[in-house]
């Protein structure tokens, strides 16, 4: 069929890729990957025993994952330097703007021609003299490709710093043990003394990622807006250092750029089951102009009152 054929074109494309990449190959596992048995069994593979420096295989979370994440500073994040590319998920021009994700590491690999992106059903790759768009392909095929090769490579090294795979791992897969509760968040004099306002945002969003530490098992999701106000928001809280804490939706309205999803979410917290009995710590960071849009805001309020 044409899924295998195509299938079989980017597979060898990438093999001889990866036998080529002198400087070493490194591995972007995006939130999309979560699910991949694959894209586990690499990262659980991974040694973190010393730096990653000249390892000839670097595996590592995308900034959207963690994102998704309970953090209150930012792990170490590998250099890509002059390694194959390889990401591992759905890019966003807009999400990447809002999470403060380094770009020119993606324009950089693709005019050298060593970048490969693998979506679902997709594939850019450099054929040639250029990078090229496949579809049509089976993700799934590639991505074991892309395992096994690495393997070959050479010993796999996670990319976060020695001994702090463990940590990562078990926000990422699983319920890691429970920290102290933090104190409640206050503001001494006037507020703190910043003047810059989005400054307490930030605080309050590490404050809710140490309340997600403290209580593992209780839902604590962000979901953000589209629009300047709410990105410069997100800018400043990563920046800080802080994850957003968002979810899969949150990240696909960030990707979509959509000011009618943040509502959409909303409602849904609101009226449909499970998400409206379920109880946690739920935070919409929305701008003035998602409020005025098609009435959203009035429209939520009557939903509020209604359920």
């Amino acid at each position: 069929t044409e899924t295998v054929r195509q299938t079989n074109v980017v597979s060898k494309t990438i093999t001889k890729l990866i036998e080529a990449a002198g400087q070493g190959v490194h591995i972007i596992f995006a939130h999309d990957a979560r699910p991949s048995q694959v894209a586990k069994g690499l990262l659980d593979e991974c040694t973190d025993e010393s730096t990653s420096k000249g390892a000839p295989v670097i595996v590592s979370f995308a900034l959207d994952w963690m994102n998704t994440l309970p953090l209150a500073e930012a792990p170490k994040r590998p250099d890509t330097t002059k390694r194959l590319l390889i990401y591992v998920g759905t890019p966003g021009k807009y999400l990447s703007m809002c999470i403060k994700s380094y770009r020119g590491r993606f324009d950089d690999a693709f005019k050298e021609d060593r970048l490969v992106v693998l979506c679902k059903g997709a594939c850019m790759l450099p054929m040639g003299t250029q990078e090229e768009n496949v579809y049509g392909v089976d993700e799934v095929a590639v991505l074991q490709t892309i395992a096994r090769e690495a393997r070959k490579k050479g010993t796999v090294f996670w990319g976060h710093g020695p001994g702090t795979k463990a940590s990562l791992m078990q926000k990422a897969y699983g319920y890691p043990s429970a920290q102290p509760v933090p104190k409640p968040l206050t503001f001494e004099g006037d507020a703190g003394g910043s003047v810059n306002s989005f400054d307490y945002l930030v605080e309050y969003v590490k404050y809710i990622n140490l309340v997600k530490q403290a209580k593992p098992s209780l839902p604590v999701t962000n979901w953000y807006d589209t629009g300047l106000l709410v990105s410069v928001m997100q800018g400043r809280v990563c920046q800080a250092g802080v994850s957003l804490l968002t979810d899969q939706d949150g990240l696909a309205m960030l990707r979509d750029a959509s000011i009618g999803h943040i509502i959409s979410k909303l409602n849904q917290m609101i009226a449909v089951e499970p998400y409206s009995t379920s109880k946690g710590v739920y935070n919409f960071f929305i701008g003035d102009g998602a409020c005025r849009l098609n009435g959203g805001v009035e429209l939520t309020m009557h939903l509020m009152e209604g359920y």
